[in-house]
């Protein structure tokens, strides 16, 4: 069993992104935008601007719709601005922690975004969504979106959760490697059949998570990937980067839950009420590790206290039980029982965010 703690992502190590942040440039047909220029209609404060990238050199006078000349690059809010007037309901950025605010009153003028009485956070910025761990948000983007970071330190695992999409692109460079030292691309769909009935009439899924573990360790590494759907949205839940921490073997029959919220009650007829909520996955495992072990696991469970970090029982993406006993989460028990002379046993209790 394997942890990655991830490490954090700062403004200097998220070095860029195709998802905007901020309101674009108002689209004037008269004008000729070159290819991956960024426009919308006209931004009113508080309101979400739709934001479209230009697909061609030579872009003049074509409408705002997917085609051949434009694609929908994300939904942005204005910056916030003590100066405005923002009604209920309506959003602005705080671009320097890259953070969305919901405004709690009509006519909200000069309050603070500080003020929870004003304005309510609500998450992160498109753009930011992948790096928000403790949040099952995702960034989206309709077709495909790019972004690259620069760790600053060894890293030897990428991983990928809340995929949507097609086809992905992994690359990593560093000057002292001599270039690009590590590549990974392929297909994201998937098809499981067991029949010739599904071979021909199944449905096509796509892969939900994905872990390089052999990440060349350079200290200048850059992190570049790319997310593709054909159709619809490409979508990421989170990137997360760091070095694993082996925990050992686990043992044989690990076991999946979930915290159901859901509520089924009955009226006074005996009707069903059913209220869908989320399912939270759950994992219960029994981890061996050897007794020169047990102190580097000790930190590692006093670093992650209360903190999320990706949790993988096996190594194996191709393993049919590889999703089930994987997770962005945290550990509610991690306990370390020296069994035996040469060996710890670790019950542990994940719970995702």
């Amino acid at each position: 069993m394997r942890v990655v703690p991830p490490i954090e992502i700062t403004d200097a190590r998220f070095t860029s992104s195709t998802v905007p942040e901020e309101v674009a440039a108002t689209y004037a047909g008269g004008t000729t935008y070159a290819q991956g220029d960024l426009v919308g209609l006209v931004s009113s404060y508080g309101e979400p601007q739709t934001v479209w990238r230009s697909l061609q050199d030579g872009n003049t006078g074509n409408t705002l719709e997917e085609g051949a000349f434009w694609a929908e690059a994300g939904i942005v809010y204005p910056v916030y601005d003590s100066g405005s007037s923002a009604e209920l309901g309506e959003i602005v950025t705080d671009l320097a922690n890259h953070d969305l605010y919901e405004s709690l009153i009509a006519a909200n003028t000069g309050n603070a975004l500080s003020d929870t009485t004003s304005w309510k956070f609500i998450g992160k910025t498109n753009r930011w969504r992948l790096t928000n761990y403790s949040r099952n948000n995702k960034t989206t983007v309709t077709g495909n979106f790019t972004v690259t970071w620069t760790p600053g330190k060894r890293i030897n695992t990428v991983g990928l959760v809340g995929i949507t999409g097609n086809s992905y692109s992994l690359s990593v460079t560093s000057a002292a490697g001599g270039g690009t030292v590590y590549t990974s691309s392929g297909s994201l769909n998937t098809r499981n059949t067991r029949t010739w009935y599904e071979y021909f009439f199944g449905e096509f899924g796509t892969e939900p998570a994905l872990v390089f573990f052999d990440i060349p360790p350079y200290s200048d590494c850059i992190v570049t990937l790319t997310i593709s759907a054909t159709s619809g949205n490409a979508e990421l839940g989170a990137l997360v980067l760091g070095t694993f921490v082996s925990l050992g073997e686990i043992e044989i029959s690990p076991r999946s839950d979930v915290l159901n919220f859901s509520t089924v009650e009955r009226d006074e007829d005996g009707n069903a009420i059913l209220e869908p909520r989320r399912n939270i996955p759950k994992i219960n495992a029994t981890v061996w590790c050897g007794r020169n072990d047990v102190d580097r696991i000790k930190q590692t469970r006093a670093d992650l206290n209360a903190k999320p970090a990706l949790w993988y029982g096996l190594s194996q993406v191709s393993d049919g039980y590889f999703e089930a006993v994987s997770m962005l989460g945290f550990y509610r028990n991690f306990v370390i029982d020296m069994a035996t002379p040469l060996q710890a046993v670790l019950t542990i209790e994940l719970e995702e965010v």
